[in-house]
């Protein structure tokens, strides 16, 4: 496992300069997040993708994963709204491959919820038609997308499509498609309550790309590992033990917001990374 870290640390800047700011504390790997994505793929996306891949020849780094459109939602009930975002995630998908991207982490479409086992199916079988045309896709492009877990919506007591592993699973079988895996999120599952260790051995070799992040199991807080709950010792584990060799990447948006100073935002990225490093090599 390598440790990586999503651009999004520094979300104010365009993505080159944030594989140059993360460079310069000593991060080699990247995720490069969905608004910087989202920028690349709106305007001047040609000239932009060459940025991108001359910032990252000069810097001599990688970035192999990146996050399609986070609000998208794939089994939304309009069928005009599910189609647009579809679009929007093929497009994410052509840009990625231009990047040179191998896994796209994708959140599994919750429609609005579910409070049923009539609903929840429903759910499912948009996931099932939407997702098996990104993955026809994403499999042209040589590109596997990672489905993400998700939480349940505490709020409105909907649950969630996906938040619960064997969802995700029974997902995939219907699926059974190559170009498809699945993104473990730490911090979602911790606020789910799940047992972190205990979910990635479920999932097992389907998982292909990560979030790494901590909390308290309260909330999404996606803090760097150390400062929540979760049991990282077992969680490095779990991924050893399914043969996990992918990217340990940090999402951890709790560093970066509301932002602090750059002096404070470099602090606490250099530090990350030093975690990262031990977690690794314990």
């Amino acid at each position: 496992m390598l440790p990586a870290i999503w651009t999004g640390m520094y979300g104010d800047r365009s993505a080159p300069e944030a594989l140059r700011a993360l460079h310069a504390c000593g991060w080699e790997h990247f995720e490069l997040s969905t608004e910087h994505l989202q920028q690349i793929e709106e305007a001047d996306q040609q000239a932009r993708i060459r940025e991108v891949l001359r910032t990252l020849d000069d810097l001599r780094v990688t970035m192999p994963q990146a996050h399609g459109h986070l609000p998208a939602n794939v089994a939304h009930p309009d069928g005009f709204r599910r189609e647009a975002d579809i679009q929007l995630l093929l497009r994410h998908l052509g840009c990625c491959a231009a990047l040179g991207v191998k896994w796209v982490v994708i959140h599994p479409g919750v429609g609005d919820g579910y409070t049923t086992p009539r609903e929840m199916r429903e759910i499912r079988e948009l996931n099932v038609a939407s997702f098996g045309r990104l993955a026809d896709h994403a499999g042209s492009l040589g590109i596997t997308i990672g489905i993400e877990n998700t939480m349940d919506d505490r709020r409105r007591n909907r649950r969630a499509f996906g938040a619960r592993p064997g969802e995700l699973l029974d997902l995939l079988a219907e699926l059974s498609h190559p170009a498809v895996g699945i993104c473990f999120d730490t911090s979602h599952a911790k606020v789910q309550g799940l047992d972190c260790a205990a979910a990635i051995r479920q999932l097992a070799a389907h998982i292909c790309c990560t979030h790494i992040s901590d909390n308290e199991g309260s909330g999404d807080q996606h803090l760097t590992p150390g400062r929540g709950a979760i049991n990282w010792p077992a969680v490095v584990a779990a991924l050893r033990a399914i043969g996990y060799q992918g990217l340990f990447n940090l999402e951890i948006p709790g560093e970066s917001e509301p932002l602090p100073s750059p002096e404070v935002l470099a602090t606490r990225t250099r530090a990350a990374l030093e975690t990262a490093r031990r977690l690794l090599n314990a």
